[in-house]
Parts: C-alpha cells; structure tokens; sequence
C-alpha cells in the first residue's frame, strides 16, 4: 500500500506541469503588484499562490505513494475539517466524538475494503440518529444530529471517495492529481473572471462575491487542468469521459464553495476558522474538492471506458490534453532517469504505458 513517489512516472509529469505553473504565476503576481492593477491588489491571488504552492507537493506524494499515505493525508483533513464544522455548527461533545468516529470508520472502510464503503457510511449516519435518543435531548437533539450527519456525507464521506477513487480500476492515481489540478485552476479562473469582469452576483445571499462572470472563468479554468495533465488520464478514459470530467470538475467546484458560503452564512462568520493566518481555515482551502471529487468518482469515473458521443467528433477537443501535456512527460522524463516512462499511443497521441 506504500511505494516510493519518486520512481513513479507520474510524479515528474507533474512536476513539470506544476512547476512552471507556481512559478509563472507568482512573477505574473509579482508583475501585477508592481503596477498596482488587476486582481493582485487585494492579495487575494497571491493567497490562492500560497496555498496551491504548499498543497500541491502534499497531494501529490501523497496519491503516488499509495492508498495508506493518501489514507492518512484525507483522515488529518478530516480531523481538522471537523473541528472546523463543529465549531460553525456549535455541536456539543458527543456529536463531535461521533463525527470523529464516523471518519474512522468510513475512511477505513475505504482504504481495506471499498465494497462496504456505503455500509459504513449508512452505518455512521444511522448510529448519530440514536445520540439524541440516548440523551433524551428534546430542545437541541434534532438539528445537533441533523448537522452531525450532514457532516458525515460533507467531511469524510466525501474525503474518502479520494482513496476510492486511486484504487477503482477505471480511476487511478492519474485521474486524481488531473482532478485535483482542474479543481485549484478552476479557482483561480473564477477568482481572475470575477475581479476583472464581474458585475452579475451569482447568489448575493450566500456570497456576494461571486459573479456569473467568473463561472466562465471556473470552466476555462477546469478545461486548462485538463489540457496541462491529460497525459497522466488513464488509457481507458473515453473522449466523452475527458468532456464530463471538466463539466463535472467545474460544476462542482462552484457547488462546494457556495455551500461553504452557506455554512458560513448560517453560522454568521466570514471564515471557517483560523488554521491558516491571513487565509482563513482548512474548510475554506478544501470546500471545493469536498464536491468534484464524489463527482468525478461517481460520474467521470464510470465513463472511463465509455465510447465517445455518437452524433459529434470531439477528437479535436479531446485530443488537446494528451498532446499537450506530452510533451512535458517527455521532456522531465529525459531530465530524470529515475522516470524512465515508456509510451503507448493513443487515440488522442501519447500516454504513459501501463
């Protein structure tokens, strides 16, 4: 369940799809800051920087390390959303230790055996309704384990489709960090579409912030994560798999953040807690991915092998992630011996082998 990430092909894609990222984007930023103009004024993009700066290492060695590490990685996250959500939700004790528990439970379940995943996930749930019962809490009994079960399906029911997703046979390591990628650009262009050209609120009761401007941003975003790692997509993924995973990914980023809003906003605060000075709390940096991953796990993840749209070519549109992104493969797997991918050939150009 553990290997070494360095010796996995993958991990020098990504490093050369990362790298040149981070460091385009932090002299874009500091460009920006020296001009005073654009998005970079308010700090809010160099923020982003930060945090996709430190995430991106962690998520990475921690998909192609194996199951266990990735494990290890959603249960801390877990640990610390929770936190986060019983402090916003105002859980007492008991309900907090349960949510704990269920993360146990749930994440296990799905690193050792994924068949019972949706049994300990109803299990959990279920055993949460007994706490009001056993307390005898009439006044607060009900919304306590109403937001203690919401928590279950948000926090590590959520988290765990991650490990499922790495050890499905039609999802991978590959589909995960393409995932995660689309996830933090189609921040990013939601951020830059909204402070540069938003004038529509999107839902000003939930966040004022957001514009129908930057969805298109989202979306650019989304299909950008694509197009730079496609190369890593597993060599089943279908034309109309690589469509729905950028639909999917960007749909659910914008739910995820908007949900949060409304966590937050139901609480009366601005941010989910202090984890991070001057960002906010981990429930802010992750609130996306707490959707697109179920998403692409029960949505993307199944088309893998599907065939592409009958009534429509879309091998130009297709096609973009896997000769784009190969030529970065190639080019840090020439520079890294420890890589040393072989290709196959695809219907869309190269891919890794195996």
């Amino acid at each position: 369940m553990l290997s070494n990430p360095l010796a996995n092909p993958l991990f020098w894609l990504a490093f050369g799809t990362f790298a040149p990222l981070l460091g385009g984007g932090l002299a874009g930023i500091g460009v920006a800051k020296l001009r005073r103009r654009g998005p970079a004024r308010d700090g809010g993009l160099l923020r982003r920087w930060l945090v996709w700066a430190l995430i991106a290492p962690i998520f990475t060695v921690s998909v192609l390390a194996g199951p266990l590490a990735l494990t290890a990685l959603c249960t801390a996250i877990a640990l610390q959303a929770i936190r986060e959500y019983a402090a916003l939700e105002r859980l007492s004790g008991p309900y907090v230790v349960a949510l704990v528990e269920a993360a146990g439970v749930i994440l296990a379940s799905a690193l050792i055996a994924p068949a019972a995943f949706p049994w300990a996930v109803l299990a959990a749930a279920l055993a949460i309704t007994a706490l009001p019962l056993l307390t005898g809490d009439a006044a607060h009994g009900l919304r306590q384990a109403g937001a203690a079960v919401f928590g279950v399906l948000y926090l590590p029911a959520s988290l765990a489709t991650a490990v499922l997703l790495l050890t499905a046979d039609s999802g991978g390591p590959g589909l995960l960090l393409v995932a995660g990628l689309a996830v933090a650009l189609s921040d990013v262009g939601a951020y830059l579409a909204g402070t540069c050209f938003g004038r529509t609120p999107l839902s000003p009761s939930l966040s004022p912030r957001k514009t129908v401007e930057g969805l298109a941003g989202n979306l650019a975003g989304a299909a950008l994560g694509v197009v730079l790692l496609g190369a890593a997509l597993p060599p089943s993924f279908s034309p109309l798999a690589c469509v729905g995973l950028v639909l999917v990914v960007a749909a659910g980023a914008v739910w995820g953040d908007l949900l949060e809003s409304l966590i937050k906003r139901t609480a009366g605060a601005k941010d989910a807690g202090q984890w991070l000075p001057g960002f906010g709390g981990l429930l802010d940096r992750v609130d996306s991915l707490l959707i697109a991953l179920p998403l692409v796990y029960g949505l993307v993840a199944p088309l893998a092998a599907a065939p592409s749209l009958p009534s429509f070519d879309l091998g130009v549109f297709t096609c973009l992630p896997q000769q784009l992104s190969s030529g970065f493969l190639q080019i840090t797997a020439s520079a890294h011996p420890l890589a040393s991918p072989s290709f196959t050939a695809g219907p869309c150009g190269p891919r890794l082998a195996g």
